[in-house]
């Protein structure tokens, strides 16, 4: 008999991974996540997930998340192997990757803005030295 754990994630971090995996999904999607969306599938899968559960999960505030069956449903909701939300783990590769994209495509995004407001003030130099900063904070994880 395998011994549940409970969630071995802190809240810090079930937070960022929870977010990390709502990032994803709106970059599928093109849209955020609404909450009845989650909480729909987890009544349909025999759980209960109340709005005030889920901000605190989302926010990292609290203590330790020890329902092992609740994890398991949003693991199942993200479509992610249970261990990603229950112990600590690798995020997995697809979502590593298309979240690297996205930050990218912010990155860019943000570049071409600073480009269009201050057309001929900035330097190609100063524009590169702005992508540059931009990606090294998204690498760290600061740029969502």
């Amino acid at each position: 008999m395998v011994e549940e754990r409970g969630g071995a994630l802190d809240a810090a971090e079930l937070a960022r991974r929870l977010n990390l995996l709502l990032d994803f999904e709106e970059s599928q999607r093109g849209v955020p996540v609404p909450f009845a969306a989650v909480e729909e599938y987890v009544a349909e899968h025999g759980g209960s997930l109340s709005r005030a559960k889920w901000t605190y999960m989302l926010s990292g505030d609290g203590r330790r998340n020890r329902d092992t069956g609740l994890l398991r449903l949003l693991a199942g909701f993200f479509e992610v192997d249970e261990r990603f939300l229950l112990e600590d783990s690798e995020v997995p590769a697809r979502i590593s990757a298309q979240l690297a994209l996205v930050r990218s495509l912010r990155s860019a995004r943000v570049s071409g803005f600073a480009a269009r407001t201050f057309p001929g003030e900035l330097s190609a130099d100063a524009l590169r030295r702005i992508a540059a900063v931009l990606e090294e904070e998204s690498q760290r994880g600061s740029v969502a």
